[in-house]
Formats: C-alpha cells, sequence, structure tokens
C-alpha cells in the first residue's frame, strides 16, 4: 500500500470518532448533510533515511458547516485538530511518527457556508 493510502486510512479513522459530524469523505460529498469532513489534497515528499524508508505528507482536512456564523465550524476544527494530534499506529506497512499542525483557515461564502481547513503535516516510516 503507498504511504499516501495508509496516511490517509489512519486520518479518515481519526476523524470518524469526532462526536457532531456527519461523515468522513475523501471527496466533496454529493448530497452529505452538514457538518461533515473532507479529507483533501496532500503533498508527499521523502523523509526517509539511510535505514528506514519515510515520507513527510502534508494533507489538508476541510470541516464544511452551513448556517450563520462560524462558532460551530470553529469548534469542530478545533477537534479535527485534537484527533490529528492523538493519531499513532500504524496501516498497509506504514507507521505514524510524528504529527504536527501546520495552519488553520475558515472562509465563508453569502450562501452561508463556511468552510473551516485544517493543514498538519504527517511524518510516516515504512514498517
Amino acid at each position: 500500500m503507498s504511504a499516501s493510502l495508509a496516511v490517509q486510512k489512519l486520518v479518515a479513522a481519526s476523524l470518524a470518532a469526532i462526536p457532531g459530524i456527519t461523515g468522513v469523505y475523501d471527496g466533496p460529498p454529493a448530497e452529505a448533510a452538514p457538518p461533515y469532513v473532507v479529507i483533501g489534497s496532500d503533498v508527499v515528499t521523502d523523509w526517509g533515511t539511510k535505514t528506514n524508508a519515510g515520507h513527510e505528507h502534508r494533507l489538508s482536512i476541510g470541516v464544511w458547516d452551513s448556517g450563520p456564523g462560524t462558532v460551530r465550524a470553529k469548534a469542530l476544527m478545533g477537534l479535527v485538530e485534537a484527533a490529528l494530534l492523538a493519531m499513532s499506529g500504524s496501516s498497509g506497512g506504514h507507521g505514524v511518527a510524528s504529527v504536527r499542525f501546520m495552519r488553520s483557515l475558515v472562509l465563508t461564502d453569502p450562501g452561508g457556508w463556511t468552510q473551516g481547513i485544517v493543514d498538519i503535516r504527517v511524518r510516516s516510516i515504512s514498517i
């Protein structure tokens, strides 16, 4: 299994345990009820050593909500961040070495949708 897919599976499992979200998706869902989470794009680079293959993953996690204001989206973003920082384990021959919060952003549109974006860095090693 690719390192990217292995980390995506670990991220999805961590996010699925968050109370208050209706689902975790790996792309824009056709008919999901808000609030929901989308595992967005990722960039994977080498992070290996002389003895182990390793990868650095930069992921964007989207939190989508409808309705006025940004309070609920921001609260869910905090839960997303906490769940990801606590992530550990392995999948498909790749284990989590570290997780680090990078940045977050909240966007709103006149139609009432709020998108929160949480960017994280995950370093994984082949096991």
